[in-house]
Formats: C-alpha cells, structure tokens, sequence
C-alpha cells in the first residue's frame, strides 16, 4: 500500500472516531434530530465547492434514486440513530458498536451482490454481537430501557452503514466519487430539513453548535473525501480496515476528554469486536 493511501486511512480513522466524542457534547443541548440535520448540512456545505472545483458534475435532479438511496443509507437514518443514542451511551460504547459495520457489511454483501458469506464470517458476526451485548450488560453505565433501546439504535446505524456500503459499491459507475458524496449529502439535508421547525435556536451555545457543525465538516465531509476516494482507489475491503482503529481510538477520546470510566468489560469486549473484524477481513 502506498504511503498516501496509508495516510489517508489513518486521518478516516481519526475523523470517524471523533464523531462521538462531538455528539456526545452536540445532543444533550440542541437535540437529536437537528445535530443531525446540521450535520448533513454542514458536510454538504464542504462537498459541493470540492466537486465543484474537481469539476465533477453534480446532477441532482439526474439522479434522484440514487442520492436517495445513498443518502438515506450512509447518512439520514445512521445519523439519526447514533445521536439519539448518543443521549444515553458513552463516545465509547458508540465507536465499539461502530467496529460492527464491517460485518454487516458482509451480511449484506451476501444478500445483495452474491458475495460467499460462510462460516467464519458467520461465527465472526455473532462474536461482534456478543461483544457489543458484553459491553452495554457489563459496562459502567447501569443497563436499563432507555440504555437498551440506545444499544438497540446504534446497532440499527451501523447495519444502515453496512448496507450503504452495499449501495455505494452498487452505485459507483454511475458517477464520479465526490459528486456521489456531494450529491447524497445535499439530498440528506433536505430530508432532514424538518427538524428545523423545532430547534430550540434560544438555548444554544457556541460550545454545541460548534460541535455538531465540526461533526458534519470533519467527521462528515472531510472524512467523506477520504473514505469515498479511497473506496475507488484501494476498494471497500481495505477502506473497512480502518474500523480496527476506530473502537481503539474512539475509548481513548471518551476518557481523555469526557472523563468517561473504561472497564474490564468494555476492554474484552472491544477484543471481541476487534476479533471478529480480523475474521470478517481475513482473506
């Protein structure tokens, strides 16, 4: 692998594990469904002036199906669910149930591009599954509904970021790469404009609307550069790798910088997750 590829690898790693440590701050104040929606906007904001100055044309009433496809799977519904969860779970919790996607990925690879999924990939998906399920019944947040269904809302986005992968490969010979990103982006912000109508605008700070709009610029459209790219260059198996990082990456950033308490449970249980990635991404 060449040295830019490798660098730009670790920087998706980096921005990806991010993105809950900036939620985590975002939610509790502005909400859900508006973090969400200010970020999809803000990445938009970043990846139309790109494809724009790449010239790569961005026909957004050419291609309706498809922005909406990628959209609504690699942004509108994942958004969406890891910042309601990221109202009860810990930027630790979330960036480990992140580690599943590749397998999820092969789930859906299996079903929809004919992909041979077998055994190990099989034992490798139940193995994540029961790490994540390690972590939220033995972690230090008590287990009860509200943590549950958060559990239950992460593990739901990062199946939607699996499929999405699924999509975007199917998707790739349509157009070029940053005009996909840029397009689905734009078409994400609009489905999730009507979160505007209830944002509580009054009791914003700049510490949480800086936070979710760094969420769409670096962990959005900036990383959507990198990961987009990468996928035509390197393919979607490689790009994946990153995921190794991100559980590592996104547990120090909680402790570092939201105090939050690592235990055994949620160290073996990353161990867990980190297994069954190598087995999903073993040749």
């Amino acid at each position: 692998m060449r040295g830019y590829d490798l660098a730009r690898l670790l920087a998706l790693a980096t921005m990806w594990s991010l993105q809950y440590l900036f939620m985590r701050v975002a939610v509790p104040e502005l909400g859900a469904w508006i973090v969400a929606e200010l970020r999809v906007l803000s990445a938009a904001l970043i990846l139309l002036p790109v494809a724009f100055a790449l010239r790569q044309q961005v026909k957004l009433l050419a291609h309706p199906r498809t922005f909406f496809r990628v959209g609504f799977t690699n942004n509108v519904f994942p958004f969406v669910c890891f910042a309601l969860a990221a109202g009860s779970l810990p930027a630790g919790y979330l960036s480990i149930v992140n580690g599943t996607v590749p397998m999820w990925t092969a789930l859906f690879a299996a079903w929809l591009l004919k992909e041979p999924l077998g055994t190990r990939r099989l034992l490798a998906f139940a193995l994540g599954v029961a790490g994540v399920a390690m972590i939220v019944n033995l972690g230090p947040v008590a287990l009860d509904a509200r943590v549950l269904l958060a559990a239950i809302l992460a593990l739901a986005g990062a199946a939607s970021w699996g499929l999405g992968g699924v999509i975007v490969k199917q998707h790739t010979g349509e157009m070029q790469a940053i005009a996909l990103a840029a397009g689905s982006m734009t078409y994400s912000a609009l489905l999730l404009s009507p979160a505007w109508v209830q944002a509580p605008t009054a009791t914003w700070t700049l510490v949480g609307a800086g936070s979710a709009i760094v969420l769409g610029i670096v962990c959005s459209g900036l990383a959507y550069l990198a990961f987009f790219t990468l996928v035509r260059d390197i393919g979607p198996s490689r790009t994946l790798s990153v995921t190794f990082l991100i559980p590592v990456l996104g547990v120090l950033w909680g402790w570092l910088f939201l105090d939050e308490e690592v235990t055994a449970s949620m160290i073996i249980g990353g161990v867990m997750v980190l297994g069954a990635l190598r087995l999903v991404l073993r040749r």
